[in-house]
């Protein structure tokens, strides 16, 4: 089931979808930087060189997250003939998402050790989710 299922604990249901968008939406915005700095102008066109969630949400694939439990963002739109090298940097432009997930992860984890929140704060959660979404998005 998908994250519909916290809605009991509002709380939790409030800082989970944060986490995501905000983890989604850098997500995507890593991949568009890197394609801009390496030439393609494509996303910058698009109004998608953006951290505004609203340019990277796809309703089919939010609902999805709300209700399954897995969805998807909009992928940021590159075009690989505008880069400067594309054999290379379309490599750099693909890791550029799960790479930025992993920044995230840690900077949360450096956060969570210096902060050291209560257990079950709104600071613990939050930092928590935003690790283990970031990780997961990482992976996946």
């Amino acid at each position: 089931m998908g994250i519909i299922q916290y809605l009991s604990d509002p709380t939790l249901f409030i800082l989970l979808c944060m986490s995501l968008i905000f983890s989604l939406t850098f997500h995507e915005y890593a991949h568009g930087i890197v394609a801009y700095y390496y030439g393609d102008d494509t996303a910058y066109n698009n109004g998608r060189l953006t951290l505004n969630p609203l340019a990277h949400l796809d309703p089919m694939g939010t609902l999805m997250i709300l209700f399954i439990g897995i969805g998807y963002a909009k992928p940021v739109p590159v075009n690989p003939y505008n880069l400067s090298n594309p054999r290379n940097d379309i490599i750099k432009v693909a890791a550029a998402g799960p790479i930025s997930n992993m920044i995230l992860s840690f900077i949360s984890f450096f956060a969570f050790y210096l902060l050291q929140p209560e257990n079950n704060s709104n600071i613990f959660i939050l930092l928590y989710l935003l690790i283990n979404i970031n990780i997961s998005l990482a992976i996946f």
